[in-house]
């Protein structure tokens, strides 16, 4: 069994000298182009933050909304407040308990539409928009001082009981109050309401018009620049050098897959396309060099298809059939949003809108092999306790047994891992390393300066774009070669690059595509 790891931690060693590399290189960054970045950012947050109270107060009348409460929001989106929240949980099963030494989510209570239903009108109350005025008793402070026996005021202050501590008195009207958002199940539950986070509040975007909708956008935006200025602009600016360059830390061993991650700051996760600005910061540091970047297409897809051995992914890759433009076609989103409900099915995932369950379902009878491969990885998790890849591998899932639905327990991470795994811990960093073996012996001034899951980033030494191009191209589309020499495996899936470079990391045109 050692044996068969062998060639996977070769390959990790080879790994960390090309990583060491990379983060001596560095990230050159543009700190007055990212000082434009944030201000305009800022006061879109501003003026975001800004619509979304008045909104709310629309919605609500002048009961007080926290947004960024989970509590408040539910209350907001979904027009009821929870009335027992202990009975509410043990209701649906929701939270975590411990389970030997370990604190696991709980397996939510799954139930027919007609029970949802009824414990939603029996174990909430309907809101309705609220009048607040000054509270007489503390004449709007909040708090009153304590007469003494002879009448005269004390020093002792206390809460004032009629307002409990608001200064305001809130009397209900007869108006709804909130965007009356329907729940659909028990999965939309949440500890002390319904759920409003990110994932969800996309899930029901297709089905909102009107004031709900415009909130629900606003709101994902606005949760998105917070997100984004903390992370991306601060981090940044914190770990940026005199020279303006950044040195990520990349890590090897920290994600379960074996993907690739990277702290101070997170270069991972950084937004694409037009979400955020944030990628035009990066810049080269020769002067009129530029960035290019390597992306695999569909690299997961492929794999995916490999690992299943499934026809017709075979077939779809060889006719150059562009999965994620199918999905957004089929579910109504652009292509880069598709890319999330493409890969959800490759992970074993079932939820989501009408539309995205439709998808999944066809995907599931387009590729049929990849369905029944999800199946025996299951099987094995159960029965052997772990799972293999052809690269030797190995994944661990001790204790996994079927479920009530005829699951195993962990199933998502069953179906995620080897996919993950084997497209960006066995594959990538084969090209990783062969690339830098051909700069090194190359004259080229050029650098590896990054690389995110599936792409490799360089900073360009102006007159190298072609050679540096001819280069990524010998590396990358080695995977077949050089699964055969590392692994001893005939990996037969036909690979797919594209290469783009620009004057930044987020203006960049197409230069080659294989």
């Amino acid at each position: 069994m050692a044996s068969k790891l062998l060639p996977t931690l070769r390959l990790s060693f080879e790994m960390t000298n090309v990583l060491s590399n990379i983060e001596r290189n560095g990230i050159h960054i543009d700190l007055n182009a990212l000082d434009k970045i944030e201000a305009e950012y800022k006061d879109e947050l501003n003026k975001l933050e800004k619509f979304l109270q008045d909104e709310a107060q629309k919605a609500m009348g002048d009961t007080p909304i926290n947004l960024q409460s989970p509590d408040d929001r539910s209350m907001l989106f979904y027009s009821r407040r929870v009335i027992d929240k202990k009975r509410w949980s043990s209701i649906f099963n929701l939270g975590s308990e411990v389970r030997g030494s370990t604190r696991k989510q709980k397996l939510r209570t799954r139930m027919s539409q007609r029970d949802f239903n009824a414990n939603v009108r029996v174990n909430t109350e309907i809101l309705y928009k609220t009048k607040a005025s000054k509270c007489t008793a503390c004449m709007g402070t909040g708090r009153k001082r304590v007469l003494k026996k002879d009448g005269t005021v004390g020093k002792a202050v206390r809460v004032c009981r009629s307002c409990n501590g608001t200064g305001l008195l809130y009397e209900k009207t007869s108006e709804y109050a909130g965007f009356k958002i329907i729940p659909r199940d028990s999965w939309d539950t949440a500890s002390a309401g319904f759920k409003t986070d990110h994932e969800t509040l996309d899930q029901r975007l297709p089905e909102l018009s009107g004031e709900a909708r415009r909130f629900a956008e606003a709101y994902t935006r606005f949760n998105a620049l917070r997100t984004y200025l903390s992370t991306f602009v601060e981090g940044l600016k914190n770990n940026c050098d005199r020279k303006g360059l950044v040195h990520p830390d990349f890590m090897q061993c920290i994600t379960a897959t074996g993907r690739l991650s990277s702290r101070n700051p997170n270069f991972q996760n950084m937004p694409r396309g037009s979400t955020f600005a944030i990628r035009k910061a990066v810049t080269s540091r020769f002067e009129g060099g530029s960035i290019m970047e390597a992306d695999y297409s569909q690299l997961e897809f492929r794999v995916a298809g490999y690992l299943a051995n499934d026809p017709q992914a075979y077939h779809d890759v060889e006719n150059q059939v562009d999965v994620h433009s199918v999905t957004a076609d089929i579910i109504g989103c652009s292509r880069q949003e598709a890319k999330a409900h493409t890969f959800k099915p490759l992970y074993g995932g079932t939820t989501g809108t009408r539309d995205q369950q439709r998808y999944y379902r066809a995907f599931k009878e387009k590729y049929a092999a990849v369905t029944a491969w999800h199946r025996d990885l299951q099987k094995d998790a159960v029965e052997k306790g772990y799972i293999e890849l052809p690269s030797g591998r190995q994944y661990a899932f001790p204790g996994t047994t079927w479920n009530e639905w005829g699951s195993a327990t962990n199933r998502t991470a069953i179906c995620n891992y080897p996919v993950q795994g084997f497209a960006t811990a066995d594959l990538l960093p084969i090209a990783l390393v062969y690339l830098t073996k051909l700069i090194q012996e190359s004259n080229c001034k050029s650098l590896i300066c990054n690389t995110v899951h599936d792409s490799i980033v360089l900073d360009i030494f102006p007159g190298e774009e072609q050679t540096v191009a001819d280069m990524v191209m010998e590396a990358m589309l080695s995977i077949p070669s050089e699964c055969q020499r590392r692994y001893g495996i005939v990996y037969d899936m036909p690979v797919g690059l594209e290469i783009k470079v620009g004057p930044n990391w987020g203006n960049q045109k197409e230069i080659r595509t294989a």
